[in-house]
């Protein structure tokens, strides 16, 4: 007896907050049908500071998503495939007309399971080509100088990609499951006050007893719609005035500005060297 007192002593206690949540959650639901079909419902408005201040909230909550996305994609592996095949057929025209018909495109051998990029992929299909063509002359030579710098270039894109995804994507994700949940969470809890404090002025105006009940219990769902709101507020400013959405930027920033500042001194290298070489070819080639 004393044990099937306890379970039903724990199922009541298990019970009645979950009863309650569903009766909350039917209340809202009413209200808002009652919004929805009706011109006649009761809507307290929200006060027009929390209004703008959600509006700078959702926009930061916005940029998170947008921007932390797209350096995603853009920055960080894996990397869209590349046209392999086509890339080293297009350079193998070029052998064909400086060596022997015989002569093959090899293939990419330094293929591995590294991080790739576009610069790796075009580098290495030139360094194939370059040794068939022949080192000794300009167009293997220039192709090997290219490839050489591609692969270092293509060795910063992948320190661009990791410091991008440490420095601003994972950041961002991190404020995204923490302090953007609270505040969405929230905006929740102030939609949901609102309704129920809403149905319960509609309940009050339809009463014919008890009144005074009512009345209670709207002042009740008052006090809690100002306290959700107050709560929303805090976890809202919090995300719009952090500086750490404009830290993490300037990350991305000098990730990006690291990136380009030795592309263009590695690329600034390359290209007085091909000139070089191109005046080189030029004179042999009129000479004939």
């Amino acid at each position: 007896m004393d044990s099937f007192s306890k379970f039903t002593q724990s199922v009541s206690s298990n019970w009645t907050p979950f009863a309650d949540k569903v009766g909350r959650s039917l209340t809202q639901y009413k209200q808002l049908a009652s919004e929805k079909l009706t011109t006649t419902a009761t809507v307290t408005p929200l006060p027009s500071d929390y209004l703008a201040l959600e509006r700078r909230f959702l926009a930061v909550h916005q940029a998170h998503q947008s921007l932390g996305r797209l350096a995603q994609k853009s920055y960080t592996p894996p990397y869209t495939p590349y046209d392999m095949q086509r890339l080293q057929q297009q350079l193998s025209t070029l052998t064909t007309k400086l060596s022997q018909p015989s002569a093959a495109p090899k293939p990419a051998e330094q293929e591995s399971n590294e991080l790739t990029t576009y610069e790796h992929l075009l580098g290495r299909a030139a360094l194939g080509v370059s040794e068939d063509v022949g080192l000794e002359e300009p167009l293997g030579a220039g192709l090997f100088k290219f490839a050489s710098i591609e692969e270092k270039v293509g060795d910063a894109r992948v320190v661009l990609g990791r410091a991008v995804q440490r420095g601003f994507v994972e950041p961002l994700d991190e404020m995204g499951s923490g302090a953007v949940a609270l505040g969405m969470a929230a905006r929740k809890q102030v939609a949901a006050a609102r309704l129920e404090l809403d149905a319960a002025k509609s309940s009050m105006l339809a009463a014919t007893k008890n009144v005074d009940e009512a009345r209670m219990h709207v002042e009740a769902m008052e006090d809690r719609f100002v306290t959700c709101i107050e709560e929303a507020t805090k976890l809202m400013e919090a995300v719009v005035a952090s500086p750490e959405t404009l830290r993490h930027l300037a990350e991305l920033v000098s990730a990006q500005l690291a990136f380009h500042k030795e592309c263009a001194a590695l690329l600034g290298d390359l290209a007085p060297e091909l000139d070089e070489i191109l005046t080189t070819q030029e004179a042999l080639y009129r000479a004939k």
